[in-house]
């Protein structure tokens, strides 16, 4: 998207109405003050939308992305990123937050070692 386009966006009274009403919403929910003149402000509004539990966040949310379609037209094709495949472990689901990324320690040692140590459902390095 063009900047003049994301300038555009905040233009529109009623648009900023509904940010404003989100914008409130988030604070009380999370803690977190987004600001009118972030660059990233639709992004955050989109990551907090998707982190509620709020149902009155998500309806102020779909009218600003239903509003954002009228103003600017149909949203480019973003295709999420592949999910992880979920793991088990004696049953039950193993967090994909735990693996390891290439450059930790505990992967370089496995790479050393090539030995590999399950301890409550995670991979643990053998010493």
């Amino acid at each position: 998207m063009s900047s003049t386009t994301d300038h555009r966006w905040l233009m529109q009274y009623n648009i900023v109405n509904l940010v404003n009403q989100c914008r409130r919403l988030i604070r009380a929910e999370f803690d977190a003050n987004l600001s009118l003149t972030d660059p990233e402000l639709r992004h955050r509004l989109a990551h907090y939308a998707g982190r509620t539990r709020s149902q009155g966040m998500q309806r102020l949310y779909g009218e600003i992305r239903l509003a954002l379609i009228e103003l600017e037209g149909p949203d480019e094709l973003v295709t999420p990123p592949a999910p992880l495949p979920v793991r088990f472990y004696r049953g039950q689901a193993v967090d994909n937050h735990e693996q390891q990324g290439p450059d930790s320690s505990a992967s370089k040692h496995l790479k050393k070692t090539g030995k590999t140590l399950m301890y409550r459902g995670r991979v643990v390095a053998q010493n």
